[in-house]
């Protein structure tokens, strides 16, 4: 699960980049098109927030 939430995260990374650097898009096509990478991108984040470990994720023993 947390697999899949890391490629929905990295993918509406990816398309946020996109769409402000090489899609060519104006006026209300960029605005839908960066809420919906927006959305993208905090939805799994929250995902991965709420799926995370007790300990933060982090290794056994680490400091």
């Amino acid at each position: 699960m947390r697999f899949l939430l890391w490629l929905l995260f990295t993918a509406g990374v990816l398309v946020n980049a996109f769409i402000n650097t090489l899609a060519g898009l104006t006026g209300a096509a960029h605005v839908a098109a960066s809420v919906v990478s927006g959305v993208l991108v905090l939805g799994s984040a929250v995902g991965l927030w709420l799926t995370r470990g007790q300990d933060g994720d982090r290794a056994r023993g680490a400091v």
